[in-house]
């Protein structure tokens, strides 16, 4: 039986394991990550909606295929949990190389979970940039 403890504690982890599958610009290890459902959603900073399977995984694809180096640190990272879905909302300190361009900045993040089969699986990202 879980707790709601051991439920925020999963979902943490399942954030995690979304920005570890982005830091390793790694399109396969992001699939793993993410509901396999067209009901999926991601919002990039300054993108459009994006709806479905195809569509928000070729918008990774694209984002590693043109980044040398993704790193993040999370920070004030706020979990809840409500039956079979959670959110966490964060602040991603993101470091990114595209071609010799080096970038430092913050988005202000919203990340939806669905548990399935005892996973929670990220459903809906939603990222804003922050400041100028």
């Amino acid at each position: 039986m879980t707790t709601p403890f051991s439920d925020a504690k999963a979902v943490l982890e399942a954030n995690q394991a979304f920005y570890k599958a982005f830091e390793s610009l790694d399109i396969q290890r992001m699939e793993g990550v993410w509901l396999h459902s067209d009901e999926i959603r991601c919002v990039h900073p300054g993108w459009a909606l994006l709806s479905g399977w195809d569509e928000v995984m070729q918008s990774w694809a694209r984002i590693f295929e043109n980044s040398a180096l993704m790193q993040l640190r999370i920070s004030d990272a706020d979990v809840q949990v409500s039956a079979d879905l959670a959110w966490v909302v964060c602040t991603e300190n993101i470091t990114s190389v595209v071609g010799s361009n080096v970038s430092q900045f913050q988005v202000q993040a919203t990340n939806v979970f669905a548990r399935r089969k005892g996973q929670w699986r990220i459903m809906h990202h939603h990222g804003s940039p922050i400041g100028g």
